[in-house]
């Protein structure tokens, strides 16, 4: 029974080590086929850049910062330009009938290299659509460097434009400065305006104060001129008084200084009178004088 129950146990083991061995062995052999599958080149299309037959070509550029690409392609009629360093462009380039090309490349401001990657466009097409199906065989990196004299242009025209740019901030800030100062003799002349009105106005004032006061000592005048005149009446009630229904004056004194009493020679042609009196003494009082006829 011992004997039995071992064989058993030994023929339990070596199933599950053969088992085991036949899932490995067929693991590996699914992993293979996986790992053999391949992408495939597009066929049937041929790129030369600039005469050469290598995948890598580095240029140098001009004094201006240009450098022409020139190629020759067969199976496409476009090449398609895509700038991955220096910047970002992409752009198609169609070639002659007889696959030849050519591309003036300026190098962008304040970059030295730049670089590109240049292909069939059918190509980059069908790899865009079938990333993992295609690949290509006929791309080409261009490298393109700014030469020294390019490099010197460029830092020279830098150097002008920021002198430009500085002259024009001069520029303005003294045009600035002239409007500040415009503006001020401008405000200067205004106060100065404003000034001469303010004491124009003050003598205005002061003079028809002056007048206004004046005109008040005339008139005080006047009536202690009147009231000595009807005091010295009123005294002498022997003189004649010349007055209407009122007791108003009757009696014109002139500009001339005369006095005309009412029915005199030039009483009606008097028309501008000065003052009016009651009595010849109280226009003899004011410096008014009889008329000579």
């Amino acid at each position: 029974m011992v004997g039995k129950s071992f064989k058993k146990i030994v023929f339990a083991i070596i199933a599950a080590i053969s088992l085991f061995a036949f899932g490995a062995s067929g693991n590996f052999q699914i992993s293979a086929n996986t790992a053999s599958a391949k992408m495939q080149a597009v066929k049937g299309i041929t790129l030369h850049v600039t005469g050469q037959d290598n995948r890598k070509v580095n240029l140098t550029s001009d004094a201006d910062g240009k450098v022409t690409i020139h190629g020759k392609i067969k199976g496409d009629k476009k090449i398609t330009f895509t700038q991955y360093k220096g910047g970002y462009r992409k752009f198609t380039v169609k070639a002659h009938k007889n696959g030849s090309f050519k591309k003036t490349i300026k190098i962008q401001s304040a970059t030295n290299k730049v670089a590109y990657k240049v292909d069939s466009h059918r190509t980059n097409q069908l790899i865009s659509k079938h990333s993992k199906k295609y690949t290509s065989h006929t791309r080409v990196i261009v490298t393109i460097k700014r030469s020294a004299a390019s490099q010197a242009s460029e830092k020279a025209s830098s150097q002008a434009a920021s002198s430009s740019s500085a002259a024009a901030s001069s520029s303005e800030a003294a045009a600035s400065s002239k409007a500040a100062s415009e503006a001020a003799a401008s405000s200067s002349q205004a106060a100065a305006a404003a000034r001469a009105s303010s004491q124009a106005a003050a003598q205005a004032a002061a003079q028809a104060s002056s007048q206004k006061v004046a005109a008040a000592q005339a008139a005080s005048r006047s009536n202690a001129a009147q009231a000595a005149a009807a005091a010295a009446a009123a005294n002498n009630p022997g003189e004649q008084r010349y007055v209407d229904a009122n007791g108003n004056g009757l009696i014109k004194g002139s500009v001339d200084h005369i006095y005309h009493i009412p029915g005199s020679t030039y009483y009606a042609r008097t028309k501008h009178v000065v003052q009016w009196f009651k009595t010849t003494d109280e226009a003899q009082r004011a410096g008014y004088r009889a008329p000579l006829r």
